[in-house]
């Protein structure tokens, strides 16, 4: 698999699919930032899969494993910034390259009250960046619009000093975005 093969200097992509593509990239990411996992869960196909620095994941029961158990660390007080991207033709469907900044706006144990519309002032250095990765997503264009076929997340840097010191599961429950009812 080569992860970030070659571009041309310009796509054949048209502009309805290249904008729509961009506009579903943003909109996982706000998925993500509000943990609506079953919304994360339905961006991906059924057999999809996922290349990640925690490992490879393939398919729905494996994906919603990955998000319960391994990723709410990087959830609460932070957001997602995806920029650069780049829509080229991929098959059926297309490929969007872009780079995603996690942002960490907030302490983890200060992000609640942050979500819940009180204004902070930060004397830990934050907001900053904590998380810089090069993304690939291959979509395939359904009924229900785009879903990601495969996922690639390239070489990540972090930085360490913003990184919690447990990251468990039990560590963020009561942390965790909660989705209005």
């Amino acid at each position: 698999m080569q992860a970030f093969p070659a571009i041309a200097r310009v796509s054949p992509v048209d502009a309805a699919d290249r904008a729509s593509a961009v506009d579903f990239v943003n909109r996982v990411n706000w998925l993500f930032e509000t943990w609506d996992v079953e919304g994360m869960i339905d961006a991906f196909l059924p057999d999809a899969v996922a290349y990640h620095f925690h490992g490879t994941i393939s398919g729905h029961a494996e994906i919603r494993h990955f998000f319960e158990h391994d990723y709410p660390y990087l959830i609460p007080g932070v957001s997602r910034h995806a920029t650069n991207h780049v829509v080229d033709a991929d098959g059926d469907g297309v490929q969007v390259r872009y780079h995603n900044l996690l942002v960490r706006h907030a302490l983890p144990q200060d992000a609640p009250a942050l979500g819940a519309g009180q204004v902070m002032t930060s004397h830990d250095g934050l907001p900053a960046i904590w998380l810089y990765s090069p993304m690939r997503d291959r979509l395939v264009r359904t009924a229900d619009g785009w879903k990601i076929a495969e996922r690639y997340i390239g070489g990540s840097t972090t930085n360490a000093a913003l990184t919690p010191a447990d990251t468990s599961a039990a560590a963020f429950e009561r942390l965790m975005p909660v989705l209005p009812a």
